[in-house]
């Protein structure tokens, strides 16, 4: 069982596709620009697997600064304002800043990073929605040991909005629900947020919908 540990952590990376804890807070301004501060907290335990085959300058996962230069260069109105990384005994951890010019710019970074980012405008309010998938099929045994290794960490989305703002949590069909199926919402005035377990939100048998209204 022993030998089979790193290619079931292998799995574990291809199939969430996911950093380990990661932490979004997003500010936007009137007029539609704003800023975005990211952080990825990557186990390293999984950093160490991109050391395998030769492969030790890369992480297995797409959180360096070049792979923000490439988002960057991409999505237009879009800038990187700074990145740094930094290693503790437990976590390699990335944190960048970026700025972006419009709502339009926003939202397709958001899509590109996996959030299927989606903005709409309804009754003179903006509407952003964002979806999580969870893997409802996984095998038991991936999902048991992604837990066990996930522990501890989270995934954490934050808004401050230039007015008051609603956050509501939708199902399959666009209906609002009443709790979302993992995790705590917070809304307070400008600032909504949604904060999960990293291993409940990816190993979640519904999706979870954001829908962010102001």
């Amino acid at each position: 069982m022993r030998k089979k540990t790193p290619f079931l952590l292998l799995a574990a990376v291809l199939v969430f596709s996911s950093c380990v804890g990661a932490a979004t807070e997003i500010v936007i301004r009137r007029d539609g620009s704003g800023t975005i501060a990211m952080e990825y907290r990557l186990s390293r335990e999984f950093e160490s697997l991109g050391k395998l085959d030769g492969n030790e300058r890369w992480p297995p996962l797409p959180v360096g600064r070049a792979d923000f230069e490439r988002t960057v260069a991409r999505v237009e109105g879009l800038s990187l304002r700074s990145f740094t990384t930094t290693t503790t005994e437990k976590d390699l951890i990335s944190q960048a800043k970026l700025d972006f010019a419009s709502l339009e710019a926003l939202v397709r970074f958001l899509d590109a990073s996996g959030q299927q980012a989606a903005l709409t405008g309804e009754g003179g309010k903006n509407r952003l929605t964002l979806g999580f998938k969870g893997a409802p099929d996984t095998d038991p045994q991936l999902l048991a040991l992604v837990s066990t290794l996930m522990e501890g960490y989270s995934m954490d989305f934050n808004f401050t909005l230039p007015t008051d703002a609603e956050l509501h949590i939708l199902d399959g069909h666009g209906g609002v629900l009443t709790s979302p199926p993992v995790g705590i919402v917070r809304v307070q005035g400008t600032k909504v947020g949604f904060s999960s377990p990293m291993a409940d939100l990816l190993s979640s048998s519904e999706a979870v919908n954001l829908e962010i209204l102001w």
